[in-house]
């Protein structure tokens, strides 16, 4: 196999979860050429992966907006020039759409691999693929693994080892001013104001709550009793993460209440933040891409699941731990809930109790962190 282009375009979470169909295909392929076809809103992430030899950006947003205008024309065509110029032995359609069936019919290649009738999402994706699969829905990484694996009739279970993404030397240096045990008082910290201490404390939980959707999102009193409950029984320091303002906001008033214990950082890239996920001892967060980006490193992760089921979306190594919330309506759905968006009340995450969540907690420090001192 000498080359190999993945037709994966988004979205951000999306692409991630795909990390560990690259980490296979570069361990089995080490010196065949990879490729990759994304938006272009995602390609520093995919230029930040060591295991990639090109990175080919699409606009699909903006060729959606004016379909037939001169620009798209020529944007377009350049896009199907640059996709044009390898020969591919192997085109993966891991998306399984009507819009990555447009690229997937414009690759040259011998083998176009897909979903078949029975799991492909759009039905007209069928049209761009030659090689086709039924891979029952499971675990979505697991899903796009095992596409690639029954074409290989590869029975091995296979065991990631993770990626470090590559920073830029802005990156570095921020690592650098708040990677653990780094002090203040030796190097100014990016992140104002200094409080001249460590800006990460080990041992240290990162604690992702922040999601687009406000019904993924827990109940910050609730978050807030969970972290103090964690804060009473464990040695651990918080690294809270933020977003956007908003989310700024909630990660100040936690900080407040959990006082010298937590520290607050936003203006993450992508490498920059996964960068950090290796370096602290573990990870709670909500389905999202912070979830997503996380299990493509070695650092366990605690996560909470309302309106999508964690079966499907939380990574799937045992360090992985998450907790559903039921919905109080009855309502059952795979793999996420029809009115994720729309639902007045998102109870079946805001309703979840800390006291709950802090059992399940402990079960994972157990399981992962147990040289961890209670207090």
């Amino acid at each position: 196999m000498r080359s190999i282009v993945i037709v994966k375009t988004s979205a951000i979470g999306d692409v991630i979860q795909t990390f560990l169909v690259l980490e296979y295909l570069r361990k089995k392929f080490p010196s065949s050429r990879i490729d990759w076809v994304v938006e272009e809103g995602i390609a520093p992430l995919l230029k930040a992966h060591p295991m990639l030899d090109q990175v080919i950006e699409i606009q699909t947003k903006s060729w959606r907006r004016a379909p037939f205008s001169r620009e798209t024309r020529a944007q377009f065509k350049a896009f199907v020039k640059i996709l044009r110029a390898t020969h591919y032995d192997l085109a993966i359609d891991l998306q399984g759409n009507t819009k990555s069936a447009l690229v997937t019919a414009s690759a040259k290649a011998t083998i176009k691999l897909g979903y078949d009738w029975q799991s492909v999402r759009e039905k007209a994706n069928l049209i761009a693929t030659n090689t086709r699969f039924n891979i029952p829905f499971s675990n979505i990484r697991l899903k796009y693994l095992h596409l690639v694996q029954t074409y290989f009739n590869d029975q091995i279970k296979f065991q990631a080892e993770g990626v470090h993404l590559q920073l830029t030397s802005v990156e570095q240096e921020r690592l650098e001013a708040i990677c653990p045990q780094k002090s203040c008082l030796q190097k100014p910290c990016l992140q104002k104001p200094c409080l001249q201490k460590p800006c990460l404390q080990k041992p240290c939980l990162m604690v992702c709550f922040g999601s687009k959707w406000a019904n993924k999102r827990l109940n910050e009193t609730t978050l807030l009793t969970l972290l103090q409950n964690i804060a009473k029984e464990y040695e651990f320091s918080f690294l809270l993460i933020y977003g956007d303002n908003d989310e700024k906001a909630v990660a100040e008033s936690l900080s407040a209440s959990l006082g010298a214990r937590a520290t607050i950082c936003g203006n993450l890239s992508l490498p920059l933040w996964q960068a950090l996920m290796w370096e602290v001892d573990g990870v709670i967060a909500v389905d999202s891409a912070a979830l997503h980006l996380c299990g493509t490193t070695r650092t366990p992760s605690f996560s909470i699941f309302g309106p999508s089921l964690a079966s499907s979306y939380k990574p799937p190594e045992d360090r992985h731990l998450a907790v559903q919330g039921a919905c109080p309506y009855g309502r059952s759905f795979t793999p996420r809930c029809p009115v994720l968006r729309t639902c007045a009340t998102g109870a079946c995450i805001r309703d979840l109790k800390a006291e709950e969540l802090f059992i399940a907690f402990q079960h994972w420090a157990e399981m992962n962190l147990p040289s961890v001192k209670i207090c």
